[in-house]
């Protein structure tokens, strides 16, 4: 009897003690929502062009800032001391403006508070918006309408294939595709922000089919977005500050910035046949019949390279993949 009395009192406070840190659990994350919400609120000025600039720390992923010098655009300095931003991208617009000069104010993007990242992605060379990418809008339109101060920042990115004076223009057009689509389900123009970074960020090899067709994409944030005027610091879009980080004292208050991790993509699609190669076939012929043009030939070739040992003159019955993008 004794031992059934002991085993029940252990399961008892076993039971009382798994309730009470659940408890203290759930308070915990209560009370650090608040004291990250009174912070952001605390911090809510955005000293916009004062000096010195934000300066990139090498050890996390953000910038520090110390403006010692109050800037004449946008709400007041604040208060000199440091605060911490997650992202900034500099000189965003540097694709609509003339050359900047040293040191010139420049349409600057400051990233807070970011909800959700998104990705959708584009066939080959196009910059239409995919059946499978629209239900995945849809859902970011209704997010957007569910948080009136977030905005979106969209960058359209392209395969390592083409001429980056090319990639850049097609990279734009897909992210004005994005654009277009939230302004025609109600999102006001002024909320979205479009770059472009071309093939600036692809990865994929040309033989790496599903690689590309990550790399062909519009990916964008919904976060609180505001655009401020910083000094030109002699590089453009996402980028380090050159200065040296000042000496710190100990850290005492920051600027914090919540970064939910849920991450929406599209469909990948892409795939590949076999092709047998017939009597007066070329690469030129083939690609122009599946693959849309025969200016592809070389990237046929280039997919095929272990079966073709002369692309000038094939050997009937060789099969061939396809690539189908």
């Amino acid at each position: 009897m004794r031992t059934k009395f002991l085993t029940r009192l252990a399961c008892s406070m076993l039971f009382i003690f798994t309730v009470q840190s659940s408890a203290w659990a759930v308070d915990k994350d209560v009370k650090h929502k608040a004291e990250i919400d009174a912070l952001q609120q605390k911090f809510n000025w955005w000293p916009t062009d004062a000096k010195p600039s934000p300066v990139k720390d090498e050890v996390r992923s953000g910038y520090w800032w110390w403006p010692t010098q109050p800037g004449n655009q946008g709400p007041l300095w604040g208060n000199r001391g440091y605060i911490y931003v997650n992202k900034i991208i500099f000189d965003y617009k540097s694709d609509e403006l003339p050359p900047p000069k040293p040191q010139e104010l420049r349409p600057s993007l400051v990233i807070k508070n970011i909800i959700k990242n998104v990705k959708v992605y584009f066939d080959y060379n196009k910059a239409l918006i995919r059946e499978d990418a629209a239900s995945i809008l849809n859902e970011a339109v209704k997010t957007l309408n569910r948080n009136k101060q977030a905005d979106i920042l969209v960058t359209g990115n392209c395969d390592m294939r083409g001429s980056e004076v090319y990639n850049e223009k097609l990279g734009r057009r897909r992210a004005e595709a994005v654009r277009a689509f939230m302004i025609d389900h109600d999102i006001a123009e002024e909320r979205i922000r479009i770059i472009s970074r071309g093939k600036l960020d692809a990865v994929g090899h040309v033989t790496d089919l599903e690689g590309m067709q990550k790399d062909r994409n519009a990916q964008f944030m919904i976060a609180e977005v505001e655009e401020v005027m910083m000094p030109y610091q002699g590089t453009s879009q996402e980028t380090s500050v050159s200065a040296a980080t000042p000496n710190a004292p100990q850290i005492s208050e920051e600027k914090i910035v919540e970064e939910q991790k849920e991450t929406i993509e599209s469909e990948v699609k892409v795939s590949t046949k076999n092709y047998i190669v017939k009597p007066n076939d070329s690469l030129w012929k083939i690609a122009e019949k599946e693959m849309g043009g025969g200016h592809r030939w070389k990237y046929l070739y280039e997919f095929n390279k272990d079966k073709i040992k002369n692309p000038k003159k094939l050997k009937v019955g060789t099969k061939i993949v396809i690539p189908v993008e």
